[in-house]
C-alpha cells in the first residue's frame, strides 16, 4: 500500500508539471508564429505603399514630360501667356495627389501655374530651384517638405531644369505633391494596429508620415532605417527602436523605383504581441483546467487507494454512489463544456422577464462585464450596445416570444477604448425549459476586416485602371501623323499593345507575364505566317514582373511598328531576330542584368539614323531608361537596325524558370 500511495503522489506532481511544460512550449511556439505573421503583414503593407507611391511618382514624371512638351521652344513671354496656365490647370485638375504645377524663369519668378499666385514672389531660395540652377546634370529632383507660398499647403516638389537654345539655365518646371495625400493612403492601407508609415528621401529628409510628427523633419544617421539602407539599399527588414518616438517596431522598407525616395512601414512590436498575450490567457486557462483535472484525478485515485482498506461492502456502496454522481456530473460537464467554450459568447435568456439567467465568460468579456458584476446583478449587455441597435434587440425578443427564437442579426458592442466589436446574434430554444432561449454571440471582426481588405483591393484595381487610362491618354496626345487615317492606325496599334499587356497581367492576377507570350502577341503576324516566318524568338523562359510588362509591351510595339513601316518587316525577304538573356550579377548587383537584342536584316538599306525624335524614341527612353533604370542603344547599320536594351534584372524579372539558354521555336 505504501508503494501505491507514493505512485499516486508522483501522478499528483505530474498533474502540475506536465501542463506547465506544455503551456511554456505552446507559448514559445505561438509567439514565433504571431511575430512571423505580423512580419508578413508588415511586408505586404510596405509593398502596397511602394506600389502606390511608385505610380504617383511615375505619374508626376509623365506630367513633367507633358509640360516640357507644351512649352518646348517658347520664350518667356510666350510661356507667361494665359494659355499655359490654362493648360497646367487642365492637366492638374483630375490628379488629386498633386497640389499644383508651376513654370519659373531663371530668376525664380513664376511664369505660369495651375492656380493664381503673387507675381512678385520668387522661389529662388527653394532647394528644388537652387539645385537645378547650380547643377546642370541634376535631372529630376525631389525636394524637401515645405509650405507653399501660393497655396499655403504642406508640400514637396519634383522639379526639372529648363534650358534655353544656348544651353543656359532658363528656369524650372516643378510639380508640388501633398504629404497629406500619402499620409491618408498609408493610414487606409495599414492593418488595424499601432504603426508608423513614412515616405522619405535617401538622405533622411521626411516627406510624409503617419502618424504625423511635428518634431522630426529628418532621419538622422543614427536612425535604424537609415543605417539599414546603407547596408541594403533596395529593400529590407529592421527590428529596432524608433529614433522618433522610441517605440520598438518591425519595419519593412524599399526604394521607390529609380527615385532617391524610400517608403517604410513599421508595426509596434507590442501591438503584434497583443494577440500572443490573448492566446497566453487561453493557453493558461487550458493548462490550468488540465492541471486541475489531472490533480483531481490523482487525488481521487489516492483517496480510492486509501479507501481500499475499508470493508468490501462499504466500498461497493461508495462505488455505486460515485458512479451515479459521475454520470450526473458528466452530463452537466458536457453542457458546461459547451457553454463555457470561448469560441462564442453564450447566455440563457428568460423571454418573459427579459432577464439573463446565465452568461459565459466570453459573453461577459464581449460586453465589458465581469463575473462579479453578473453575480451581483449589475451586468446589463444594453450598456455596451450603441443606441442605434437597442430597438433591434427589442424586436428580436418580441420575435422570439412569438415563435421561440429570432432570426440572426448583426450589431456592435462598444469597447472601453471607444472602438466597436462587430457580432452576430442568434438564438435557439432551451430544451426542456419553455420560454427560455440560448443566445449565441459570434465575433465577426475577422469577417469585417476581410471585407475591408476586399474594398482596399478594389481601390487598387481602380488605381491600376486609372494608370492604364493615363498611358492611353498620353499615347493619344503625343502621337503625331500626317493624316487622320494614319493617326487612327498608330493610336489603334498602341492601344492594342497596351490592352494585350493588361490581358496577360489579368490572367496571372497581376503577378507578371511570360516574356515569350508577350512577344508572340505583338509579333504574331510575322511568327505565324505560312512558309518561312519573318521573325524568330530566342531566349530562356523568363517571367516579367507586373511593373515592367506594360513598358516592354509598348517598347516592342514601337520597334515593330518602325520595322513594319521602314525596316526589315516592310519587305517579304526581311528577317527579324529577337534574342534575350539573363546576365549573371557581380559585386553588389547580385541579381544581374536582363538584355534584349532586336536585330533586323534583309530590309531596305539604312543610309543614316533618323533625324527626328518621335513617339517611339520617347517611349523607349521614358519607359525603359527612366522608369525601369535601363539603357537603350540603337545601331543604324546598313544591313538594318540593331537595338540593344539592358535592364536591371531585379526590377524587371519576377522569376526565371529556365536560364539554360534553350531558345523558343518561332511557331
Amino acid at each position: 500500500m505504501l508503494s501505491a500511495t507514493r505512485f499516486q503522489q508522483v501522478i499528483l506532481a505530474a498533474a502540475v508539471i506536465v501542463p506547465a511544460m506544455v503551456f511554456v512550449a505552446a507559448a514559445w511556439w505561438n509567439r514565433g508564429e504571431v511575430l512571423r505573421e505580423g512580419t508578413e503583414a508588415v511586408e505586404r503593407t510596405a509593398a502596397v505603399m511602394h506600389e502606390h507611391v511608385a505610380k504617383v511618382f511615375d505619374t508626376a514624371d509623365l506630367l513633367l514630360d507633358r509640360v516640357e512638351d507644351r512649352i518646348e521652344g517658347l520664350q518667356g513671354a510666350q510661356v507667361a501667356a494665359a494659355g499655359t496656365s490654362d493648360f497646367l490647370r487642365a492637366i492638374k485638375r483630375p490628379l488629386e495627389q498633386f497640389v499644383s504645377v508651376w513654370v519659373a524663369d531663371a530668376d525664380g519668378y513664376v511664369l505660369a501655374g495651375s492656380q493664381g499666385w503673387d507675381r512678385s514672389i520668387t522661389i529662388r531660395d527653394r532647394d528644388f530651384f537652387r539645385v537645378q540652377k547650380e547643377n546642370a546634370s541634376a535631372g529630376t529632383y525631389v525636394s524637401t517638405a515645405f509650405s507653399g507660398r501660393a497655396t499655403a499647403i504642406a508640400s514637396f516638389a519634383i522639379s526639372r531644369r529648363r534650358q534655353g537654345p544656348d544651353g543656359q539655365f532658363a528656369g524650372t518646371v516643378h510639380v508640388a505633391l501633398s504629404p497629406d495625400y500619402f499620409r491618408h493612403f498609408f493610414r487606409e492601407a495599414a492593418p488595424p494596429y499601432r504603426h508608423a508609415a513614412g515616405l522619405f528621401r535617401a538622405d533622411g529628409a521626411l516627406l510624409a508620415r503617419d502618424p504625423l510628427s511635428s518634431q522630426t523633419l529628418r532621419f538622422g544617421p543614427e536612425s535604424p532605417i537609415i543605417q539599414a539602407i546603407q547596408r541594403q539599399p533596395e529593400r529590407g527588414l529592421v527590428d529596432a527602436i524608433s529614433s522618433i518616438d522610441e517605440r520598438r517596431r518591425i519595419y519593412a522598407y524599399s526604394r521607390v523605383g529609380r527615385w532617391p525616395v524610400y517608403v517604410s512601414f513599421g508595426a509596434d512590436a507590442e501591438a503584434l504581441l497583443g494577440r500572443w498575450r490573448a492566446n497566453l490567457r487561453a493557453y493558461g486557462l487550458v493548462a490550468l483546467a488540465a492541471a486541475l483535472t489531472l490533480a483531481g484525478v490523482a487525488l481521487l485515485a489516492l483517496r480510492r487507494a486509501r479507501a481500499a482498506q475499508a470493508a468490501e461492502a462499504a466500498l461497493r456502496r461508495e462505488v455505486a454512489a460515485r458512479a451515479v454522481a459521475e454520470a450526473r456530473q458528466a452530463a452537466e460537464a458536457r453542457f458546461r463544456g459547451v457553454f463555457e467554450s470561448r469560441a462564442v459568447g453564450m447566455s440563457v435568456l428568460d423571454l418573459a422577464t427579459g432577464e439573463t439567467l446565465l452568461a459565459n465568460d466570453r459573453h461577459l468579456e464581449m460586453t465589458n462585464g465581469t463575473r462579479a458584476q453578473f453575480e451581483a446583478g449589475q451586468w446589463d449587455p444594453r450598456r455596451a450596445t450603441p443606441a442605434e441597435f437597442r430597438q433591434r434587440d427589442e424586436d428580436a425578443i418580441a420575435e422570439a416570444r412569438e415563435r421561440g427564437w429570432w432570426l440572426p442579426y448583426e450589431k456592435d458592442y462598444l469597447r472601453p477604448d471607444g472602438s466597436r466589436l462587430p457580432v452576430r446574434i442568434s438564438s435557439a430554444p432551451l430544451p426542456g425549459e419553455p420560454g427560455r432561449v440560448v443566445v449565441l454571440v459570434q465575433d465577426i471582426s475577422e469577417q469585417r476586416e476581410a471585407e475591408m481588405r476586399r474594398d482596399l483591393l478594389m481601390r487598387e484595381v481602380d488605381h491600376r485602371a486609372k494608370n492604364a487610362l493615363a498611358t492611353a491618354r498620353a499615347a493619344l496626345r503625343l502621337t503625331r501623323a500626317p493624316t487622320l487615317d494614319a493617326y487612327i492606325t498608330l493610336v489603334e496599334g498602341r492601344i492594342t499593345a497596351l490592352a494585350q499587356a493588361l490581358a496577360l497581367l489579368s490572367q496571372t492576377q497581376w503577378q507578371g507575364a511570360e516574356l515569350a507570350s508577350l512577344l508572340r502577341e505583338e509579333l504574331s503576324p510575322f511568327l505565324d505566317r505560312t512558309g518561312t516566318p519573318q521573325a524568330r524568338l530566342e531566349g530562356p523562359s523568363v517571367v516579367i514582373g507586373a511593373n515592367a510588362v506594360q513598358a516592354l509591351a509598348m517598347a516592342v510595339h514601337e520597334l515593330a511598328t518602325n520595322a513594319t513601316k521602314y525596316g526589315a518587316l516592310s519587305v517579304p525577304d526581311g528577317r527579324l531576330t529577337l534574342r534575350w538573356e539573363v546576365l549573371p550579377g557581380t559585386g553588389d548587383d547580385a541579381a544581374g542584368q536582363f538584355r534584349l537584342i532586336w536585330q533586323e536584316r534583309g530590309g531596305p538599306p539604312v543610309k543614316a539614323p533618323p533625324l527626328e525624335r518621335g513617339f517611339g524614341t520617347r517611349v523607349l527612353n521614358a519607359t525603359l531608361a527612366r522608369q525601369l533604370g535601363g539603357t537603350v542603344r540603337q545601331h543604324w547599320d546598313e544591313p538594318g537596325l540593331t537595338c540593344e536594351i539592358t535592364l536591371p534584372a531585379a526590377r524587371v524579372l519576377a522569376q526565371a524558370e529556365d536560364r539554360s539558354g534553350h531558345g523558343h521555336d518561332p511557331a
